[in-house]
């Protein structure tokens, strides 16, 4: 999911019944910077929240972060189609995000029988740290596409 905001009544109830259906949420944490609120719905427990980083894995300036943050990715300086056949460079948790939704995806494609809760212990389990554990800003490290 590409959007944040504030905590919306709705938008809480589609999740909690997609969630019961048994499908992967992953939405981007939000470009509102270290000061904000935590984002919906990245911050509901049934989502993975995806925060930011740059080409020296150091968090996007605008990530937003909190003890919500699942992982991080790669999402800044993205090379992306823009209009009048043209293409730009452009930055944002939506795009961290989709990285991770695609090795989400790659995950699927080998072993369908996957549920939600596993695919997100996989992804955290295999992210890349510097540090041990977890933090506000990265969660359990950055995805790695390429970990066992």
């Amino acid at each position: 999911m590409s959007f944040a905001g504030p905590k919306d009544p709705l938008i809480e109830r589609g999740i909690i019944a997609t969630a019961e259906r048994g499908v992967l949420m992953i939405a981007a944490a939000g470009n509102a910077g270290p000061k904000s609120p935590p984002l919906y719905p990245a911050a509901n427990p049934n989502v993975i929240a995806v925060s930011g980083t740059d080409a020296q894995d150091r968090l996007f300036a605008a990530s937003n972060r909190g003890s919500h943050i699942a992982l991080a990715a790669p999402g800044t300086n993205v090379f992306l189609p823009a209009p009048d056949e043209k293409y730009q460079m452009t930055s944002g948790t939506s795009f961290s995000a989709a990285y991770v939704t695609g090795i989400a995806a790659l995950m699927l494609e080998r072993n369908p029988a996957l549920k939600p809760n596993e695919v997100r212990a996989i992804l955290v389990n295999t992210a890349r740290t510097r540090i041990p554990g977890r933090d506000d800003l990265f969660g359990a490290g950055e995805a790695d596409a390429f970990a066992p």
